[in-house]
């Protein structure tokens, strides 16, 4: 590709990013959607050009984000920048689904950590504190209402409430590895079809149905709850905070081989396809439809339940 065209090329990536920014900087309900677009012309660069150009784009990016956002907006073109460009690199080497998609992961992360320790040790600025403390007022305001109105709340209630308050700094690893996951696997999907349009290199991702976890999970998954239950650990210590954060991980892991049996069943039974999706939709909103298909998600490990379901089709 000649000089001209490469900077025509990166010229219309970076207008595309600097208009995808700013609405989503400016427009609450339409940038929530916009944001998961924003790594999409750091992949197609990276894809395309050299990786020091990729960088170069980056350091464009960062200029345009100061002069059209906010200072906020530095953060989020460095973090999805980075992330786009990790993505772009390794689908550029023809790496493999799953290793392009943990790089992402550990990329995001590290640059949500990196964000977290500067607001917290150099600006003096805790958003997980300010979060339960406006949590916590919400709570107490609500409960005062109630009182006034003749309905007081049981102390068990109060108790259970505020617990689960003080238990996001206890499991704030595990959110934060779990809130990666979750933003880089939308990066993909909102990604895909536009790499699809304009790029011949894509993520090629097998059906959910035919993921299978490793079984040594269930071993891990069951020693975590025995000693959860039995040892009870100490609240506040970090052998507590170790095992809080490997059962949040562990539970999601057994949701996500739940929802692998789910689209399995589905698929042998041949049931329409926005089945599946709308019982994962509404088991989302439903505690109780997240725990029977966490639970089918340990037996599937645990028994050849596919095998079974083969044989009878």
């Amino acid at each position: 590709m000649n000089n001209g065209r490469k900077i025509a090329e990166g010229g219309a990536l970076l207008a595309l990013y600097s208009i995808l920014l700013f609405l989503t900087v400016q427009v609450p309900f339409l940038g929530a959607v916009l944001l998961f677009f924003l790594p999409v012309p750091f992949i197609l660069t990276a894809v395309k050009q050299k990786l020091t150009w990729s960088i170069g784009f980056l350091f464009a990016a960062c200029l345009l984000a100061a002069l059209f956002g906010t200072i906020f907006a530095i953060p989020m073109a460095l973090i999805t920048g980075l992330t786009g460009i990790t993505i772009g690199y390794l689908l550029k080497r023809d790496k493999p689904a799953f290793i392009i998609y943990i790089s992402a992961v550990l990329t995001f992360l590290a640059g949500v950590l990196v964000l977290y320790g500067v607001s917290v040790w150099f600006l003096g600025i805790n958003y997980l504190q300010d979060f339960t403390e406006v949590l916590r007022e919400s709570i107490d305001k609500s409960f005062e209402i109630m009182t006034a109105i003749g309905q007081e709340p049981q102390e068990s209630v109060q108790k259970s409430l505020y617990a689960s308050i003080d238990m996001l700094d206890t499991i704030l690893p595990a959110l934060l590895i779990v809130s990666s996951m979750v933003m880089v696997a939308l990066f993909f999907l909102a990604s895909h079809p536009i790499l699809k349009r304009f790029s011949e290199r894509k993520v090629s991702w097998s059906p959910l149905r035919e993921l299978q976890l490793p079984k040594s999970l269930l071993w891990y998954y069951l020693i975590t709850m025995i000693t959860t239950y039995f040892l009870k650990p100490e609240e506040n210590s970090f052998f507590f905070m170790a095992v809080a954060n490997l059962l949040v991980i562990l539970q999601l892991l057994m949701l996500l081989q739940g929802y692998s049996l789910l689209f399995f069943f589905s698929y042998i039974k041949g049931w329409a396809k926005p089945v599946p999706i709308t019982i994962l939709v509404i088991s989302l909103f439903l505690p109780l439809f997240q725990s029977i298909i966490r639970i089918l998600g340990i037996l599937d490990l645990g028994f050849s339940f596919r095998e079974t379901l083969q044989k009878k089709k």
